[in-house]
């Protein structure tokens, strides 16, 4: 009897770890880099795009209960990340890919799975 509750208790809290993945908090360092992430992913200026929507859900998420400070530098990366896609030479333009398509490409997929390994309980 006692071990019948005790795997009942252990399955439930098991059936709670996808719902609790996407409360999952970013420290604010992490989340000023993904958003540069976001401003790779979002642009128009380096081949075919990426599908945003995963890392804007995320960022919409994680944008609750920070400080306005953080909003800021997290939306100054984002603009430059965007102005330098537009903007840059075909080397540079190279580079983002890269970044893009390299370190960038786990948070794009955030907002559906939380995935990545600067997750924080901050």
């Amino acid at each position: 009897m006692r071990k019948s509750v005790l795997y009942a208790v252990a399955g439930l809290g098991l059936l709670a770890l996808p719902a609790a993945a996407d409360r999952l908090h970013v420290n604010d360092a992490a989340y000023v880099g993904i958003a540069r992430c976001q401003g790779l992913i979002n642009s128009d200026d380096l081949g075919p795009r990426r599908n945003p929507t995963g890392i804007n859900r995320f960022m919409d998420l994680e944008s609750a209960g920070r400080p306005a400070t953080v909003i800021d530098q997290a939306r100054d990366a984002r603009d430059q990340a965007s102005h330098q896609a537009a903007t840059g030479d075909p080397y540079e333009k190279a580079r983002l890919v890269a970044e893009r398509d390299g370190p960038c490409r786990d948070w794009s997929h955030m907002g559906r799975h939380a995935r990545g390994g600067a997750l924080t309980g901050n």
